[in-house]
């Protein structure tokens, strides 16, 4: 029996019907074509003998079309990170102590700071124009020019930003500074981030195309609102202040891998990064987590004074564990850093000692 309802009816009694309401109602009626998976079911021989194109890595932890967030929280520089990022790729340069493997088109999306910080920032750390595309879309400048606010969650955007990178086959890295200031997203709803995000990042990564997302940590130290954002990513990195940072003063941090798919051992482990400031120049410099923990601990002592600290004090300050500062003690005092002390009398810096300048 048929039970659509227009299944009689004329052409002219339907010229007064609303054309899209007509077609929602009889879609109701037309039967679903059934999906056959099987051209889409790889048995194990055809996987194997199927030709497959190498996946390029633009870094180490960072391949083409890859997911990716650098999560910190508010002032710990962020936005160093990804500029100094998005230029060594556009550049070819290494970025820290990571070898980029050739100049790739970025595109660097701001909705936070003025864009003339922005290009400070990046005449601070650029020593010449990148060797690809380095383009900016800032949300002052967006603003200006469609007096409207730049959300990435706005399909309108989304559609012109696939547009876009369509149009210009050389941009390879989207960067995104940051979730906070260019999404309209509830942040501890996952269904709302797989619903209005996953799917532009989704087609970004079919089109071969990077995304870099920058988020803000929550106060205890995880990446802000719902965990479904790590889900997809190919690499999560985790910004944190320096243990025993005692008023140092810059940009300063403990680069952590939390996630890197097909990355292992010394490539992906943790280490500090200072950003050094000379001639209006910027530049990073980059040492090993106990490295740093030395110089640290003769900080900690120098500003002990003559009253001086102890093994406990030390690891509780620095955060490591006392065996690591009994055997910096030790070490220190070999080579005459600090005074020879036994038990648990107080660590001391060595009157003749005088630091490496």
């Amino acid at each position: 029996m048929n039970t659509n309802p227009y299944a009689e009816t004329t052409t002219d009694n339907l010229q007064d019907k609303n054309l899209v309401q007509l077609n929602q109602e009889l879609a109701k009626f037309n039967p679903i074509k059934k999906l056959d998976l099987l051209p889409a079911i790889l048995d194990y021989k055809t996987l194997l003998a199927t030709q497959l194109p190498p996946r390029k890595k633009i870094l180490p932890w960072l391949p083409e079309g890859g997911l990716m967030m650098v999560a910190a929280e508010r002032g710990i520089g962020k936005t160093y990170f990804a500029l100094s990022l998005a230029y060594a790729i556009a550049n070819g340069q290494s970025f820290m102590k990571f070898a980029v493997t050739e100049p790739a088109g970025v595109l660097y999306i701001d909705g936070e700071m003025a864009l003339a910080d922005i290009r400070e920032r990046l005449m601070a750390i650029a020593t010449h124009p990148p060797i690809a595309s380095l383009h900016i879309l800032s949300h002052e400048w967006f603003y200006n020019q469609f007096e409207r606010d730049l959300y990435i969650t706005d399909p309108q955007v989304q559609d012109a930003l696939l547009t876009q990178l369509n149009k210009d086959a050389s941009l390879r890295v989207v960067i995104f500074d940051n979730l906070s200031s260019l999404t309209q997203l509830r942040e501890d709803k996952g269904d709302d981030w797989r619903t209005n995000m996953l799917p532009f990042m989704i087609a970004c990564r079919r089109r071969g195309v990077a995304i870099v997302l920058v988020h803000h940590c929550n106060k205890t130290g995880e990446q802000r609102g719902t965990g479904a954002r790590e889900d997809h990513l190919d690499t999560s990195i985790k910004l944190t202040r320096v243990a025993g940072d005692m008023g140092y003063e810059g940009c300063r941090f403990k680069v952590n891998f939390t996630k890197a798919r097909g990355v292992y051992g010394k490539e992906i482990e943790p280490f500090i990064a200072t950003l050094i400031h000379q001639d209006n120049q910027v530049t990073w410099d980059i040492s090993a987590i106990e490295e740093s923990t030395r110089d640290r601990f003769i900080q900690l002592v120098q500003s002990s004074g003559t009253t001086g600290v102890t093994v406990t004090e030390a690891a509780q300050l620095l955060q490591v564990s006392k065996g690591l500062i009994s055997r910096l003690k030790k070490e220190c005092e070999e080579e005459g850093v600090l005074q020879y002390s036994s038990g648990k009398r107080p660590m001391k810096i060595a009157e003749n000692w005088v630091p490496k300048t």
